[in-house]
């Protein structure tokens, strides 16, 4: 519900400049971007953001990791295999 209140909002201040001025001190400078120049330029859904991709690699351990083996019993629901519980077939 929140969201759909936020695009009538923008929608609002794209349809009507002086809204968009008076919500915003400085919608009149030659570099602002918000949501409603985005909407009227047409090109709010293909902004490419500038995201540089970081390659972070963990160091090794410094011991060698071992984990143990556990001994987990068969749960008894499961002894003779699941369809052993099974109901019977019918004819």
């Amino acid at each position: 519900m929140v969201v759909i209140a936020q695009l009538l909002v923008v929608l609002a201040m794209a349809s009507n400049h002086a809204l968009h001025k008076c919500l915003h001190d400085h919608a009149d400078e030659h570099g602002h971007v918000c949501a409603v120049t985005l909407i009227l330029s047409g090109g709010y859904d293909t902004v490419v953001p500038d995201i540089v991709p970081v390659d972070v690699e963990s160091p090794p351990p410094l011991a060698p990791v071992a984990i143990p083996a556990v001994d987990v019993p068969m749960p008894s629901h499961l002894i003779g295999g699941v369809l052993a519980h099974a109901p019977p077939r019918g004819p």
